[in-house]
Order: structure tokens, then C-alpha cells, then sequence
């Protein structure tokens, strides 16, 4: 007959798998604050300083500013102030969603004057890469080929032709030139206020004097215009800001080779619906099954790239997908630009450069320093006060340091001034939570209680109190993460918040399982039981013995 098994083989069996899953988080945290752990999560990342990301305080970053660029939304001459404003203002907040997307940064992003962004980002040194996170624009226009008399017109008949106005003056907005062999345009034709034309390249450079010099292909690049629909009885350009409600990644067919193809289905509002088949009711007559005409195609624009230009095939529409050159992941990257980070007006770079520590550089050695000393203090404190369970519970704090490092890391999160105050004060409390186990440890011990009972009542009437108080924490965390992020709008608020509460949840679990863990695994036995004094209760001496 088979035995089964007792309490304490149950509970050697538990604190052997417990012992296993700690061993395994502080090997995986090891990795991760090693320099090989850097490579793999952030390849472009600064390997100092252990590679954790430090704001702006405390490593300096980048600074850029911006200003918008309303001469590409053609709909933007009749604007007023208040519009203007509000677009500004909805470009600051989606520039904040973007870079908040990468992780904590603790940004400053700061709308100056009418029209201008100022974004100071922590722990980059690339210029470059600040700028591809701040100016992928995400900016979604529809566009059609313009036509000159019976055949599509070109960048060589724009030259050619001597007057001032576009070959449509009926479709207001820029030209934008796309040779059959490119993505990117050929050139990019505005009209300046007093009507005189003027030729950038695809990077906004002035090529109005040297456009005459292109090469024969080139001048043959076919002209794009906007694509407009009627609107409330206006011509209206279909673009994504103000008419895109939604769009997500989604695999849209198999190939006949087997492979998934990968798009971008979209969802417009009820304006941008009534202009989408508008637009397909324009340009559906010209559609043939035997042949492409030129003149059905719809082309797609985001960012000035010609990403893909699809026949259309009916007079109305209630799906939409933008196709072209994707996969799963650049897919859903230009779904979440399109959608909580589409720009509500273009933006150009006026001013770039790196900026410097506002606290100094040797501030960082400091705080480690002060760091490391503030965790012998603790160390000693419980070592002395509470001896083996000192020793346990300062064995399981510097595990709870390597954690929370980790994970910050992982996340990652930047850690400014702010942030490692967070830090300290919820060490502060996984410290506090081991106190009240062992003070009730002690109590039980006194009343008689064995060691393991004790341990067992240490844990289990202490956890209550430890629950609550942090759950409260919690709460104070979410209330400061919000309070900063909506009424001050300020992202050290939100640095301690997060900081403080990833600590505390660590903290319950290190309190909790590895201080448990730890104790049941090297401190029960009967020779524990015997020096009781090595866990800060004091011996009563045998009845009889006492003094007289």
C-alpha cells in the first residue's frame, strides 16, 4: 500500500520547487543586467551605467524642435487660430503617446509658441535615432493621377509649361512626381502664396532651379494630386488625420507560392467614408478587368512614399486596406502610428543637439554610492537585530535589488531622480514587510511555539497587514501615474509612480516567497530549534534553575 505523503514532505517538496524558480529569476536577472543581456534587449542602447536608461537629470539626451508644417494640408489656408492651436496641440500629445510608446522616457515635450514642439529625450545619444521615433509622421493621404487632356500628366509637362497655375485648378494642394521604378517622388511641386511654383526633392531641399536638369526618366514620372470627394457640397481631400477612426495589422491573403501577405485594414469615420466613395464613384468609371488604366488607381501616400496604388474596382466601398511591401511586424508598426500616433499636421526640424546632465555626470556615482551604503546600513540593522532571519531577509533583499534592476532594464524604464526615489522607498517597505513577519516570528517563539509553527504563524498573520498596506500603496501609485499624466502633465510624477510600484510588487513577492523560502529551506532542523537565540528570542532557563 502505497504511503501518502505527510505535511512536511509536502512542504520540502513546495520549498524545493520555490527554491528552483528563484535560482532560475536570479540567473534570467543576471542576464539581464549583464552586457550580453544589453546587446540582445537594446541593441542601441549605452552599455554604461549597467545598461539602465537614465533621464535627463542624470545621462542627458536629445533635444529637438519642431514646427509644424501646414503648407501639406491644403485644406489648412482656411483654418483659423483656434484650429491651428488645436492641431499643435493634438501633435504634442501624439508625439508624448509615440515615445511613451518605447518605454517610461520621462520626456519633456513641451508646445512653444503657436506653431513649435520642443522634445527633450533621456538616454539617447543618436540624434538620428531621437528623429526616426519623433518623425515618423504617419501622415495617410489618398492621392490620383492628373491628367492633360486624354493622358496622364508628368513632371517634363509641368516644366514645360509656362503658366502659374496646376494643369486642375479645381483640386487645390501640392504635386508629387513618382518615377515607376521608386517609391519615393521625383520631385514635389507647391505653389508659394503669390502663386510662383516651387520644386523640392522627397527631403523638402529647394531643386527649383536644377529640376530642368533631371534625367529623361525622371521628368517622365507621372504627376499624383489629391484625391478629393464631396463633402458637405465641398471638394475635400481624403487624408487620415480628422477621417481615420481606426486601423489594425491583419494577414490579408496566401500568394500562390504559400505565403501570407500582410496589410493594414482601415476603418474611416462617417466623413471619411462619404469621401472615400465619393472618390471611388470618380474614379470607378474608369475601371476595365482586361486592362489597368491609370486613371482608376488610387494611390496610398504615407509620408511622401507611394506605398501602393490599387485599382478601384466598385463605385463604393465599406472595407478599405492599404497593401504593399509588409510584414507581421512593419504591418502592425504603421497600424499604431496610424492610429493613436497619426500626426494631425506635418512636422519639420528646425533645431537639434545633445544635451548634457543637468545634476552633473559624477551624480550618478554618488547615487550608487549612497545606494550601496544605505543597503550595508539596512543589512547590518537586521543582521543585528533579528540575526539568522536578518541574514535571510538581507539575502532577500539584494535578490529583490537584482529583480526590480531587471526589470527596469526589461521594461525598460528611465530612471531619473524621481525614479530612484521611488526605488529606495519601496526597498524601504520590502524591508518592512520582513520586520513584520520576524516580530511576529519572535512573538510566537516566546509562547512556546516550534520553529516551523512559528515560521508558519510569522507568515501567515502577517501577511494581512502586508497586504494591505500595499495595496494602498498601489492605489496612492495609480492616483500619482494619472495625477501626472492628466492634470500636471508631468513625467517625473509618473517616473516615481511606476518606479515605486513595480518595487512594491516585487517587494510582496520577495517578503513573502523568497524570505519564506529561504528560511524553511536553511534555518529549520533541529539544531535551529536549539538557538532559539539566533533568532532574537532569548532562552528561558529550566524550571528550577532560576535565581534566587
Amino acid at each position: 500500500m502505497k504511503r501518502r505523503p505527510t505535511d512536511a514532505a509536502k512542504r520540502f517538496l513546495w520549498n524545493r520547487w520555490f527554491l528552483l524558480l528563484i535560482v532560475a529569476l536570479v540567473g534570467v536577472s543576471l542576464w539581464v543586467m549583464s552586457s550580453g543581456g544589453s546587446s540582445v534587449l537594446h541593441p542601441n542602447q549605452d552599455k554604461s551605467d549597467l545598461g539602465l536608461r537614465l533621464g535627463l537629470d542624470l545621462k542627458g539626451g536629445v533635444q529637438l524642435v519642431y514646427q509644424a508644417d501646414y503648407s501639406q494640408i491644403p485644406q489648412s489656408e482656411n483654418w483659423d487660430a483656434d484650429q491651428k492651436s488645436l492641431a499643435i496641440s493634438g501633435a504634442v500629445k501624439t508625439i508624448e503617446s509615440r515615445v511613451n510608446g518605447l518605454g517610461v522616457l520621462e520626456p519633456i515635450i513641451q508646445r512653444q509658441g503657436s506653431d513649435r514642439v520642443l522634445v527633450e529625450l533621456p538616454g539617447i545619444s543618436d540624434v538620428e535615432q531621437a528623429k526616426s521615433v519623433i518623425e515618423a509622421t504617419a501622415f495617410l493621404e489618398f492621392r490620383e493621377v492628373e491628367v492633360k487632356g486624354s493622358s496622364v500628366a508628368t513632371l517634363n509637362d509641368y516644366i514645360s509649361d509656362s503658366g502659374t497655375g496646376l494643369f486642375d485648378t479645381s483640386v487645390p494642394g501640392s504635386r508629387m512626381f513618382y518615377a515607376s521604378t521608386s517609391q519615393d517622388p521625383v520631385a514635389i511641386l507647391k505653389l508659394s502664396d503669390n502663386g510662383t511654383r516651387i520644386y523640392t526633392d522627397k527631403d523638402g531641399n529647394d531643386i527649383t532651379d536644377s529640376v530642368g536638369t533631371l534625367s529623361t526618366a525622371d521628368k517622365n514620372a507621372q504627376c499624383w494630386m489629391p484625391a478629393t470627394g464631396t463633402l458637405n457640397g465641398v471638394q475635400t481631400q481624403l487624408i487620415g488625420p480628422g477621417y481615420l477612426k481606426s486601423a489594425k495589422s491583419e494577414a490579408s491573403s496566401k500568394s500562390t507560392t504559400g505565403a501570407v501577405t500582410w496589410g493594414v485594414g482601415i476603418d474611416w469615420n462617417s466623413d471619411g467614408w462619404t469621401l472615400f466613395n465619393s472618390i471611388a464613384q470618380d474614379l470607378f468609371p474608369y475601371y476595365s478587368s482586361s486592362s489597368v488604366n491609370q486613371r482608376c488607381l488610387l494611390g496610398i501616400v504615407l509620408d511622401n512614399k507611394l506605398i501602393s496604388s490599387p485599382q478601384i474596382m466598385a463605385s463604393s466601398y465599406t472595407t478599405a486596406e492599404i497593401t504593399g511591401n509588409f510584414d507581421s511586424s512593419s504591418s502592425h508598426q504603421l497600424a499604431v502610428e496610424l492610429t493613436s500616433g497619426a500626426l494631425p499636421v506635418p512636422l519639420k526640424t528646425l533645431y537639434e543637439s545633445q544635451i548634457s546632465a543637468t545634476l552633473g555626470g559624477d551624480f550618478v556615482h554618488k547615487a550608487f554610492i549612497a545606494g550601496l551604503v544605505g543597503f550595508l546600513v539596512i543589512a547590518l540593522f537586521m543582521i543585528f537585530y533579528y540575526r539568522l532571519p536578518g541574514v535571510v531577509a538581507t539575502a532577500a533583499l539584494a535578490i529583490y535589488v537584482l529583480i526590480v534592476l531587471a526589470i527596469y532594464k526589461l521594461i525598460p524604464v528611465t530612471l531619473s531622480l524621481a525614479g530612484i526615489a521611488g526605488f529606495v522607498v519601496s526597498m524601504g517597505m520590502a524591508v518592512d514587510a520582513n520586520v513584520l513577519i520576524f516580530e511576529r516570528m519572535k512573538e510566537e517563539l516566546r509562547a512556546g511555539r516550534t520553529l516551523g509553527s512559528a515560521m508558519d504563524a510569522g507568515f501567515s498573520r502577517a501577511w494581512p497587514s502586508i497586504r494591505d498596506s500595499n495595496i494602498s500603496t498601489f492605489i496612492t501609485c495609480a492616483i500619482l501615474y494619472w495625477f501626472g499624466g492628466h492634470i500636471v502633465a508631468s513625467s517625473t510624477v509618473k517616473g516615481f509612480a511606476l518606479t515605486l510600484f513595480i518595487g512594491v510588487a516585487v517587494s510582496m513577492f520577495s517578503a513573502i516567497m523568497i524570505s519564506r523560502t529561504l528560511l524553511w529551506t536553511f534555518l529549520t532542523g533541529s539544531w535551529a530549534a536549539r538557538h532559539l537565540n539566533w533568532f532574537g528570542v532569548e532562552m528561558k532557563p529550566a524550571a528550577g534553575t532560576e535565581d534566587v
